[in-house]
């Protein structure tokens, strides 16, 4: 479809119906998600630019679709968990024994990590106080529960160790409040409504997840790094709390050339204050989140961007 599209523009570029310029298509996810508005903003910066390139954003069915449908030259970039990305990239989980070598990173995002809430009550400080109490790890086939499943084997720990609940993480909440359970694990953008909602209406922690175990996955899984919580992003929350987990990145293939890459993340560094405003995930977005947690390799053009202005 998107090759069809490019021979339809190409063949009215010929005529002067339409500009030479390039076209292309960013895959994001829901339209009530954090994907969504992040692409269509960041594709904004990217045309009003006036850089040659012109970016339009379809809503996906998120990460894994993204990644298959780059591959399918169905998109040309998208926006992608950094887990998936490092599963598509080595032929591991929904990508097992196919693994998708031409995927390419852009630009490394917000972070998406870990929130160990519990309520206030339930004595939990830090990560190995969970033992023994009734916690909700993540349904049965979720990221959740896989990422919750390494973080207790580094600690030498194991679900037996604990009351373990695997409810949905959009159940969890609820069953905090009604004293059902004393934490629930959840995977999800720094601010995000569903943490933000329990925490104006329960006491509850969010408790740090900085242990040097945890720094340990990140050395050996690329895809992981740390987060900061600011200070007053959730009620109650006085002081910035260290996260874990995955984040959000741009990603295309290697058949996009140096040159559209090299464009795409210039104008983007050019425009960093703007970046920034999209969207309050990016908010506190930092130059060198750009390159950490990143789950497939650069691509050479982006590469090129980041030394030019640098970064590398």
């Amino acid at each position: 479809m998107k090759t069809l599209l490019r021979t339809f523009i190409s063949a009215l570029a010929l005529f002067g119906i339409v500009s030479a310029q390039g076209f292309y298509t960013m895959g994001t996810g829901g339209v009530t998600g954090v994907y969504y508005p992040v692409g269509g903003a960041t594709a904004k910066i990217i045309n009003d630019a006036d850089v040659g390139l012109r970016v339009t954003v379809e809503s996906t069915g998120g990460s894994v679709f993204n990644v298959k449908a780059i591959q399918a030259d169905q998109l040309d970039m998208a926006l992608a968990q950094s887990d998936v990305v490092f599963q598509a990239y080595n032929g591991e989980g929904e990508f097992d024994g196919a693994a998708y070598t031409d995927l390419r990173t852009i630009m490394g995002l917000h972070a998406e990590p870990m929130h160990l809430v519990c309520n206030a009550d339930a004595g939990v400080s830090q990560f190995s106080d969970i033992a023994g109490k009734r916690v909700n790890l993540g349904n049965a086939g979720s990221g959740i529960l896989n990422t919750v499943q390494q973080m207790l084997e580094v600690k030498g720990m194991s679900e037996s160790d604990l009351q373990a609940e695997y409810l949905k993480a959009a159940e969890a909440p609820d069953f905090l409040r009604d004293g059902r359970l004393d934490c629930f694990f959840y995977t999800v953008g720094i601010g995000a409504a569903a943490v933000r909602d329990i925490a104006a209406t329960s006491d509850v922690t969010i408790v740090p997840l900085d242990d040097p175990e945890f720094g340990q996955l990140i050395e050996q899984f690329p895809y992981y790094a740390f987060a900061t919580a600011p200070a007053g992003t959730y009620g109650g929350q006085d002081e910035d709390v260290t996260l874990f987990g995955v984040k959000a990145l741009y990603v295309t293939s290697s058949a996009m050339t140096d040159d559209e890459v090299y464009t795409i993340v210039t104008a983007i560094l050019d425009n960093l204050d703007a970046f920034r405003a999209i969207h309050p995930a990016l908010a506190d977005l930092t130059t060198e989140d750009f390159l950490s947690g990143l789950g497939a390799p650069l691509h050479p053009g982006a590469e090129r961007a980041y030394q030019e202005a640098g970064l590398l």
